[in-house]
């Protein structure tokens, strides 16, 4: 089963995500820089390296859980979405 088909799971990331937020921590996943790439992964338009992986890309699946790579805290291009 993929993880687009489980609504339950989709929700419980999506209430990790607002949990999140509302510790105020900045979340890639709000970033219109973050945009997605083949295989489940996501990369950012302005050139940063997400994480140590070949291309710098980083895991759709850590977007989701509201995971945020050290290099998009603290980031000066941070756009949020909305």
């Amino acid at each position: 089963m993929s993880i687009w088909d489980n609504t339950e799971m989709l929700i419980r990331l999506e209430e990790l995500r607002d949990s999140r937020r509302r510790a105020g921590h900045r979340l890639s996943f709000d970033c219109f820089n973050l945009k997605s790439k083949e295989r489940g992964r996501v990369y950012c338009s302005k050139g940063k390296r997400l994480c140590q992986a070949k291309d710098g890309s980083l895991s759709l699946l850590l977007v989701l859980k509201g995971i945020t790579p050290k290099v998009c805290k603290n980031c000066k291009d941070f756009e949020r979405i909305g």
